[in-house]
C-alpha cells in the first residue's frame, strides 16, 4: 500500500514538472489543462481530471499549481484520489541537464480511497500501466498536510481510515532511497512514523525501514524488512523490535528494566503474521522471558492467533516497586475492586483484533513481594470491542482459584459478561495479600468462596445463580450493585438463602472488595436484602432459621421482616422503620422474644454487650425467667424530637412483665440527656418475683399476688432517682433514693428503706434464711436509711417493730469483704437466748415431745457471716428462772460462733456478769459459759406453791460450765462444770419444823395401829402449814456427764436438823433429791425410836414432785402410843358383844326393807304390762273396723258400675233391635242378671 502512494505521487510529480516546464514553449494554454490530464492519466494509468484552476510559471524558477485534482473513479462517480492543492517549487538548471530537482513539494488536503478486493488484491492495480521515469526526479522536500486515506477492506467488510496525515518526505530518486516523516491517526489512534527505504533490487525487492510511535501507547515498534509485490499484493516481511519508552523513568535502570519485545514478521494487506517472538522484562542479565506467536488474518477467512508460554515472574526483578508500602510490597489501601479495575484499564489498552481468533498464554507463576499468582492460564478470544474468554484461570495467594468464562468489553463502557468462580482454600491468606490485614472471623474459615453468573459493568454489577460458600456453608441467590451518580447513592440488592450464613465472615469478605480505606462503605448504598439461613452467626452470635427482609436508603432502615426461630434458645421477631441522621432519627418497630430458657440468651447478652452487675445478676437468675414471652414496641423522635422509647408487655413464668424505657435524646448513650426506666413484674407466685429480681427464693410460698416495680431516673451520669416496690396484700416493701448506675459504681448512693409485713417468716425462708422459731409468724414494721459506698454500706436510723419487740441502731456492711461482714449497735425490747442458740445449733427442743432435740445438731442459720454488734435488750429470757433485765454484752456472731463477752444484767434480782460462747464445727456443738450472780431473790428461782415462792431470801450463784456433742442432748449430756451457791438466811414456806407437838396431839386420836399411811396425811398437813427460819450456808456443786450434783447438805436450828443431797439431770431438766429432818422430841423421846422423816424430790425441774417417807417419825408414834393403845383395847372388849348385837338387827331391818321393796316393784310391772294389752287390743278393734267400713264401700262402689254397664248394655240393645228386628224364627232371647261373684260365700273382701 505504501509503495502504491509513492507511485502516484511520483507520476503526478512527473507530469506536473514537464508540462509546467515544456508548456510555455510548445502547448498552447488554452489547452493546457486538458494536456496536463492526458499525460497524467498516461503517466499514472489512471484517468486524471484538475476541476479547479491550474497555476504554471518558468521563471524565476518553474512552479506548478494545481486546484482540486481528481484522479480514477469508483462506479459511483467518488474519485479514488482526490487533492484539494497541489504545487511544487523546482531547479531549472538540473532540469536542462534531463534531471529534475524539486526542492519543494506541497500536497494539501489529499484523499485517498483504497479497496481491497475480495481476492485479495488492490483495486488500484487492475487496468493501470503507469510510466514513470523515477531515476530522473529528486524531491528535496515533500510536504503532505491534513491527508485521508480510506481503506476499504471487501475481504472481511471493515474499513480503515487514516486521518490527519502530516508528512515530510525527501528521495535521491522516486525509486529511493526514500526517508519520510510524520503524524497520522489510524481509527482515531494517533502517532507518529518513520519510513526510510533503498531502492528496488533486479526483482523489485524494496528494503524499508519502519518505526512506529503511538501516542496513547509509551511503545517504539521497529519493523525492518523486505517489501515485494506477490501476484499484485504487497509483501512485507522481515524483523522488529519494540519497547516501553517510559518518560517517567529516572535513570536509565528503570528504562532497561521495562518490557521489550524482538522478533519476526510477515505482513500482507490481509494478514499479520508472528511466526515467532521473544519478549523480555527485567534487567538485561536476567530478564524474564516469554515467547510465542501470532497471527491476525484478515482476508476472506480472517483469523486471529496467540500463543505466549514464560517462565514464573519475579515483579520484583521487573523495575522498581514504588507505590507500595509493607513488607508485601502491596498497596493495602488498593480494594479488589480497585485491582480489577486497574487491570481492566491496562487491558483496555491491548488492541483487539477485530477478526475471529484466539489467544493463549501459559505462566507458571507471578511473583510479587511474596505474592505468588500461580498456574495462569488465558484462553481469548477476540469480540468486536473486547475478549471472549473461553478459559481463565489462575492460582491467587491463599490458594486461591479464579475462574473466569465469558464476555470481557473493553471500549466505551468497559463490562464483563459471563461466569465467574472463586474459590479460596485459605481465606486468611487472600485476605492479608488484598487488605493487609486477617479479619478474627475470616481467620476461623477453612474455606470460602462463590460461583455466579455475572455482569460486571461501571454502573451495575450483577451476580445472578450466586452461590457462596463460607466455610461449611453454602448460600444461594442473586446480587446487584448499581453504582451511584452525583445525585443518587449506589443501590445493591441481595437475596441470599442457604444453610448456614456467617454474617461476620460474609462482610470481612465484602470488605476485602471495598479495601481497608475506600471512601465508599457498604452502608452508603441504598441496599435492599432478604437474607434466609438455617445457621445464622452475627457478630460473633449464632441463631438458627434466621428470614430477614430489609432495606437501607438515604439514611433510612426499614426492617420489613425478621424472624429468628432460635437465637441462643429464644425466638425474636421483628419490623420497623427508622430514617433520618444520627442526631435526628425518626422511626418505629415491634418486635416479640420467645424463650422457654433464655438463660444462653442472657448469657450471649452479657458476652456481647458492656458489663454491667445487673447483667450479671440477670444471667444467674435467668432460670426465674423461663417461658417468657413479650411483645414490645420501639419509637424514635416523634413528637418528642430524638427521643426513644422502648416498652414490652408480656409474661415470664407467669409473671405478667410491662417494661418502658425512654431516653430525652439518643445522646444519653454517650452520658447525655435523660434516661427513665419503669418496669412492673406481677405474679400470684412470689418467689418467682424474688428470683426475677435477683435473689435467689427457694420454692416456698408466701403472700399471693404480689407486685414487684422499678422506677429509675437518670440525667447524663448525676445520680438517678430509683424506687424499687414490692406489695402483696400482707407485705410492702420500698426503696427510694438516688444511686449511682454506672457499671464501676453501681447502686452507689442513698436509700431509704421501708418494710411492714404481717408475717415475714415465709420471706426468710423463702430467701433460704433459716431463722430460728421459723412458723411462729413474725410480723414486722421496719424503716432505715442507707448509705452505699465502694467500701461499705451504713444502715443508720434502724427502727423497727418485730412482733411485739421493738429494735433500733446502726449497721455498717463492710462491702469490700468476701463474705458479709457488719459492725454496729442493736438495742431490742427482748432478746431470747434460745433463739441466738438456735441462731448456731438449730432446734433446741422436740417439737413432738418437748425434750431436748436429741437429732444431729443444723448448719448455723448465718454461715458465712462476720457480724460484731453492740447488743442490748431491755429483757433477755435465759429459759429458766426468768428473764434477764438490762441486758448488756459484746455479741460476736461469726456463723459458726456466738460469743458473747462482758455480758451484764439483772437477773433474779441480782447482777448478772460473765460471759458465754456458743459454737458449731462441722456438726460438733460446743458451749462454754462463765457466770456470776451477787445479790440474788432466792424467791425468783424457787419453787412455786399456791402462786407463792417455797423459799425467800438472797443467795448468790458462781459457775463454770463447758459442753460439746452432736447434739443439743448430747451437749447437755457431755456437760461439765463446777460452782457453788450462797444462801443468806433462808426463810423456806412448806417446811414446818415444829409439827412434832401437834403430831402427837393428832396421832392420839388415832384408832387402832398407827400406820405410815395414817400417819403421812398428818404430818403432810402439818409440814406444809409453816415455814422453816434457815440460817446461812453454802452449797457447793459439780457437774458432770449433764448431771450437776451437791451433796452433804446440813442445815440445823432449835427445833430440827436438816440434811440432804440433790442432783440435776440437765438432758432431761429432772431432779432428784432428798431432805432428812431429824426433830427435836425433847421430853416425848422413846427409847430405839427417832422422830425423823425424809422428803424425797424427783420430776422436772421447774416443778419436782415430792414424797415423803413417815417410816421412822411412825416407829416413833408406834412406840408411843403402843402403852395407850393397850389400855384403850381392854376398856372397848366390853363393848364389843353389844356392837355386835346392834349390826346383827340393823342387817334383819335391812332385808326386810329390801323384800318389801322387790314386792311393790314385781307389782308396778304387772300392772304396767295389762294396761300396756289394753291400748292393743283397743288398736286392733279400730283398725278391724275401718277395714269393714272400707270393705264395704268398694262393694257399693262396684256393684254402682256393673249396674251402670247393664244399663248402657240393655239400651245398646233395643236400640239395635229398633234398627233391625230378629228373624222370626230365631229364639227368643232370654235375660239374665248379671254375675255378681262378689256375693259368693267367701268372695267377698
Amino acid at each position: 500500500m505504501l509503495g502504491r502512494v509513492l507511485v502516484f505521487l511520483g507520476g503526478l510529480l512527473v507530469v506536473v514538472l514537464f508540462v509546467a516546464l515544456l508548456a510555455p514553449l510548445f502547448i498552447d494554454w488554452t489547452d493546457f489543462r486538458k494536456n496536463f490530464e492526458d499525460q497524467a492519466s498516461r503517466i499514472i494509468g489512471k484517468k486524471v481530471t484538475v476541476h479547479g484552476t491550474v497555476d504554471a510559471r518558468l521563471l524565476p524558477f518553474p512552479s506548478v499549481t494545481l486546484h482540486d485534482v481528481r484522479v480514477g473513479q469508483e462506479a459511483d462517480g467518488t474519485p479514488l484520489v482526490q487533492i484539494a492543492e497541489f504545487s511544487m517549487d523546482a531547479e531549472l538548471a538540473p532540469f536542462l541537464s534531463g534531471e529534475a530537482l524539486i526542492f519543494d513539494m506541497r500536497v494539501s488536503k489529499p484523499k485517498v480511497r483504497l479497496r481491497l478486493l475480495k481476492d485479495g488484491t488492490l483495486d488500484w492495480m487492475r487496468g493501470s500501466l503507469p510510466e514513470i521515469p523515477a531515476k530522473s526526479v529528486v524531491l528535496e522536500s515533500v510536504h503532505v498536510e491534513d491527508g485521508d486515506i480510506l481503506f476499504i477492506d471487501e475481504q472481511t467488510g471493515r474499513t480503515r481510515h487514516v486521518t490527519g496525515l502530516n508528512a515530510q518526505m525527501s528521495a535521491r530518486s522516486l525509486a529511493g532511497p526514500w526517508r519520510i516523516e510524520g503524524d497520522a491517526a489510524l481509527d482515531n489512534e494517533h502517532g507518529n512514523f518513520t519510513v526510510s527505504s533503498s531502492q528496488p533490487d533486479d526483482n523489485g525487492v524494496l528494503r524499508v525501514r519502519t518505526r512506529l510511535m503511538p501516542d496513547r501507547h509509551p511503545l517504539n515498534v521497529d519493523l525492518d524488512g523486505e517489501l515485494k509485490l506477490v501476484n499484485s499484493k504487497p509483501d512485507y516481511m522481515g524483523s522488529f523490535t519494540a519497547g516501553v519508552n517510559d518518560k517517567q523513568a529516572h535513570d536509565s535502570a528503570d528504562q532497561k528494566a521495562q518490557p521489550r519485545i524482538k522478533g519476526r514478521f510477515e505482513l500482507t494487506n490481509d494478514r499479520i503474521r508472528v511466526p515467532e517472538y521473544r519478549l523480555e522484562v527485567g534487567a538485561d542479565d536476567d530478564p524474564y522471558v516469554v515467547t510465542g506467536e501470532a497471527t491476525l488474518d484478515t482476508g476472506s477467512k480472517p483469523e486471529f492467533l496467540l500463543t505466549a508460554d514464560g517462565q514464573q515472574i519475579d515483579v520484583n526483578r521487573l523495575g522498581n516497586n514504588k507505590g507500595t508500602n509493607g513488607k508485601t510490597n502491596r498497596n493495602p489501601a488498593i480494594s479488589a475492586r480497585q485491582r480489577l479495575n486497574s487491570l481492566i484499564a491496562i487491558a483496555a489498552e491491548i488492541p483487539v483484533p477485530q477478526v475471529p481468533g484466539k489467544a493463549t498464554f501459559r505462566l507458571p507463576a507471578i511473583v510479587a513481594g511474596d505474592t505468588t499468582i500461580r498456574d495462569v492460564q488465558l484462553d481469548l478470544e477476540p469480540a468486536g470491542t473486547g475478549w471472549k474468554i473461553d478459559h481463565a484461570i489462575g492460582m491467587m495467594p491463599g490458594r486461591t482459584q479464579v475462574e473466569a468464562r465469558g464476555n470481557l468489553m473493553l471500549r466505551g463502557e468497559p463490562n464483563f459478561i459471563g461466569n465467574l468462580v472463586v474459590a479460596s482454600n485459605q481465606p486468611s491468606g487472600l485476605a492479608s495479600w488484598l487488605v493487609g490485614s486477617v479479619d478474627p472471623s475470616i481467620r476461623q474459615l477453612r474455606q470460602a468462596g462463590f460461583s455466579a453468573d455475572v455482569s460486571l459493568q461501571h454502573d451495575e454489577q450483577r451476580f445472578e445463580n450466586l452461590e457462596v460458600a463460607i466455610g461449611s456453608a453454602t448460600l444461594k441467590g442473586r446480587i446487584d450493585r448499581q453504582s451511584g451518580t452525583d445525585k443518587a447513592p449506589p443501590k445493591l440488592a441481595v437475596d441470599l438463602t442457604g444453610d448456614a450464613l456467617d454474617l461476620d465472615a460474609l462482610r470481612a469478605l465484602t470488605g476485602l472488595f471495598t479495601g481497608q480505606d475506600s471512601g465508599e462503605s457498604l452502608f452508603d448504598h441504598r441496599i435492599t436484602a432478604h437474607l434466609q439461613a438455617g445457621k445464622f452467626m452475627a457478630f460473633g452470635v449464632p441463631a438458627d432459621n434466621v428470614d430477614t427482609s430489609f432495606s437501607v436508603a438515604d439514611g433510612a432502615l426499614t426492617l420489613d421482616k425478621l424472624s429468628v426461630r432460635n437465637v441462643a434458645g429464644a425466638e425474636i421477631t421483628a419490623t420497623g422503620r427508622a430514617d433520618g441522621s444520627p442526631s435526628d432519627y425518626k422511626g418505629s418497630g415491634e418486635i416479640t422474644f420467645k424463650a422457654a430458657d433464655p438463660g444462653p440468651f442472657f448469657e450471649m447478652l452479657r458476652q456481647h454487650l458492656p458489663h454491667h452487675p445487673v447483667m450479671d445478676r440477670l444471667v444467674r437468675n435467668a432460670a426465674w425467667y423461663g417461658n417468657t414471652a413479650l411483645r414490645g414496641a420501639v419509637t424514635l423522635g416523634g413528637d418528642q424530637d430524638n427521643a426513644l422509647t422502648v416498652t414490652l408487655a408480656g409474661v415470664s413464668n407467669g409473671s405478667r412483665v410491662n417494661f418502658d424505657y425512654r431516653m430525652s435524646d439518643l445522646s444519653a448513650f454517650t452520658g447525655k440527656g435523660t434516661t427513665t426506666l419503669e418496669g412492673t413484674l406481677e405474679n400470684s407466685v412470689t418467689s418467682i418475683l424474688f428470683g426475677q429480681a435477683g435473689l435467689d427464693p427457694l420454692p416456698v410460698e408466701a403472700d399471693a399476688n404480689g407486685r414487684l416495680t422499678l422506677k429509675v431516673s437518670a440525667s447524663g451520669t448525676d445520680p438517678a432517682d430509683a424506687a424499687l416496690t414490692f406489695a402483696t396484700d400482707k407485705t410492702s416493701f420500698t426503696a427510694n433514693g438516688k444511686v449511682d448506675v454506672r457499671p464501676a459504681t453501681f447502686l452507689n448512693g442513698n436509700i431509704a428503706l421501708s418494710l411492714e409485713s404481717a408475717d415475714i417468716d415465709p420471706y426468710f425462708v423463702m430467701n433460704g434464711i433459716g431463722i430460728p422459731q421459723t412458723g411462729a409468724g413474725l410480723p414486722v414494721k421496719f424503716q432505715a436509711n442507707a448509705a452505699l459506698s465502694p467500701d461499705k454500706i451504713v444502715f443508720s436510723d434502724m427502727k423497727g417493730l418485730f412482733a411485739d419487740n421493738n429494735m433500733s441502731g446502726t449497721l455498717t456492711v463492710d462491702r469490700k469483704a468476701p463474705n458479709l461482714k457488719a459492725s454496729g449497735e442493736l438495742s431490742l425490747d427482748k432478746a431470747d437466748l434460745d433463739w441466738l442458740a438456735e441462731a448456731i445449733y438449730g432446734a433446741m427442743s422436740d417439737p413432738k415431745t418437748g425434750a431436748l432435740n436429741q437429732d444431729k445438731l443444723g448448719l448455723p442459720a448465718f454461715s458465712g457471716m462476720d457480724i460484731g454488734v453492740k447488743l442490748s435488750a431491755k429483757q433477755v429470757w435465759p429459759g429458766i428462772f426468768g428473764p434477764i433485765s438490762n441486758f448488756t454484752a459484746n455479741a460476736a456472731y461469726k456463723g459458726e460462733e456466738l460469743r458473747l463477752n462482758d455480758l451484764t444484767g439483772g437477773w433474779n434480782g441480782g447482777t448478772l456478769t460473765g460471759s458465754a460462747m456458743f459454737a458449731n464445727s462441722d456438726g460438733t456443738g460446743l458451749l462454754q459459759t462463765k457466770l456470776n450472780l451477787a445479790n440474788g431473790d432466792l424467791a425468783a428461782v424457787a419453787w412455786q406453791r399456791d402462786g407463792a415462792p417455797l423459799a425467800s431470801g438472797r443467795f448468790g450463784l458462781a459457775m463454770n460450765a463447758e459442753a460439746s456433742g452432736k447434739s443439743i442432748a448430747d451437749l447437755a449430756a457431755n456437760a461439765s462444770g463446777s460452782g457453788e451457791m450462797k444462801l443468806g438466811e433462808t426463810h423456806v414456806r412448806g417446811l414446818n419444823l415444829s409439827v412434832l407437838p401437834p403430831l402427837l396431839s393428832a396421832t392420839d386420836q388415832i384408832q387402832g395401829d398407827i400406820t405410815a399411811a395414817k400417819v403421812l396425811p398428818i404430818v403432810q398437813t402439818l409440814l406444809n402449814n409453816g415455814e422453816a427460819v434457815l440460817p446461812a450456808t453454802t452449797i457447793p456443786f459439780n457437774i458432770s456427764t449433764g448431771v450437776a450434783r451437791a451433796t452433804n447438805i446440813a442445815a440445823s436450828n432449835d427445833l430440827a436438823k436438816l440434811s440432804g443431797n440433790a442432783e440435776i439431770s440437765l438432758p432431761d431438766e429432772r431432779m432428784r433429791g432428798s431432805l432428812g429432818i431429824d426433830f427435836n422430841a425433847g421430853a416425848e423421846a422413846q427409847s430405839g425410836a427417832e422422830p425423823a422423816l425424809r422428803l424425797d424430790f424427783a420430776g422436772p425441774l421447774a416443778a419436782p414432785g415430792r414424797t415423803m417417807d413417815v417410816t421412822d417419825v411412825t416407829s416413833f408414834l408406834s412406840v408411843r402410843a403402843f402403852e395407850r393403845e393397850r389400855r384403850r383395847v381392854e376398856r372397848l372388849q366390853a363393848n364389843v358383844l353389844e356392837k355386835q348385837r346392834l349390826r346383827r338387827e340393823v342387817a334383819l331391818y335391812k332385808y326386810e326393807a329390801g323384800v318389801r321393796e322387790a314386792q311393790r316393784q314385781r307389782d308396778a310391772a304387772i300392772e304396767q304390762q295389762r294396761r300396756a294389752e289394753e291400748e292393743r287390743l283397743r288398736d286392733l278393734a279400730r283398725q278391724a273396723t275401718a277395714q269393714k267400713q272400707a270393705e264395704e264401700e268398694a262393694r257399693a262402689k262396684q256393684a254402682a258400675e256393673e249396674a251402670a254397664k247393664a244399663k248402657a248394655a240393655a239400651d245398646a240393645r233395643a236400640k239395635a233391635e229398633v234398627q233391625h228386628p230378629p228373624a222370626s224364627n230365631g229364639p227368643a232371647p232370654q235375660t239374665t242378671a248379671p254375675l255378681n261373684f262378689n256375693e259368693l260365700p267367701g268372695v267377698a273382701q
